[in-house]
């Protein structure tokens, strides 16, 4: 292997490689670092051959350093804008699962964080529709296609970058409030009901009957939700794919 193409195949490699260390179908505790090590290292195999010839690196050992740090801050950014869509999901479930009375129910989810049942359901969800719909291939494509619009060592952090990240990030709750606002509008309702009640009927032990009903409207609600969910989610990914875009066209 030439000198020059190992150069660049190692910024190649960085960009995914870091791209695979924050995306959360890669980031999860219970995937080796050898899997993540292992995908950037194959798709940099396919990917580098096509850029050698178009990217200038610097012969300087500082000056390749910048550029290594360079790629790795491309596919760090790459990879958290492609994971809001399922922090998204799971900040929905965490709102859920308070609301029904789930919030004493963490567990130590496969990423490490704490989270409640439902948002752990959530995810999988999730992550089943994304498969499903093939959303992983348009992800990898604009990963990909990253390297076109963004030529090794042509990254630039602009003014404007932050502003698009706080965009995402604000989208990112929006779309959690979204996609949980059917679940939380009936909690609303019990809640109100019982208020009510209590008001009418003092003796009532409003928290022994409070329980039980806001677990079974909030999983009758859900389970009523699941064939919509997974059309959301399908146009919630599809965004996900064009916010990538948006991103590469912002760090261009």
């Amino acid at each position: 292997m030439e000198p020059g193409y190992l150069s660049v195949f190692l910024l190649v490699f960085a960009r995914i490689t870091a791209f695979a260390v924050v995306f959360p179908l890669f980031a999860l505790t219970n995937v080796p670092a050898q899997v993540r090590i292992g995908f950037g290292f194959v798709l940099a195999l396919a990917v580098a051959p096509i850029v050698a010839g178009t990217s200038a690196v610097a012969e300087t050992a500082l000056g390749y350093t910048l550029n290594l740090a360079g790629e790795v801050l491309i596919g760090l950014g790459i990879g958290f804008t492609a994971a809001m869509v399922f922090h998204a999901v799971r900040i929905a479930g965490q709102f859920i699962g308070v609301q029904i009375g789930f919030a004493a129910a963490e567990l130590l989810d496969f990423s490490g964080a704490k989270n409640t049942i439902i948002a752990e359901f959530m995810f999988f969800v999730g992550v089943i529709i994304f498969f499903s719909i093939d959303a992983h291939h348009a992800v990898l494509a604009a990963l990909v296609r990253s390297f076109e619009l963004i030529p090794l060592t042509g990254g630039a952090i602009k003014a404007g970058t932050a502003l698009i990240i706080a965009q995402f990030v604000n989208g990112m709750f929006a779309t959690a409030l979204q996609l949980a606002a059917p679940v939380l509008a009936v909690m609303v309702v019990i809640d109100v009901s019982l208020g009510i009640l209590i008001r009418m009927v003092p003796q009532i032990n409003v928290f022994m009957l409070g329980f039980p009903m806001k677990i079974t409207a909030g999983l009758i609600v859900m389970a009523c939700l699941l064939p919509v969910m997974g059309v959301v989610l399908g146009k919630v990914f599809q965004r996900m794919v064009a916010d990538v875009h948006i991103l590469v066209r912002g760090l261009a």
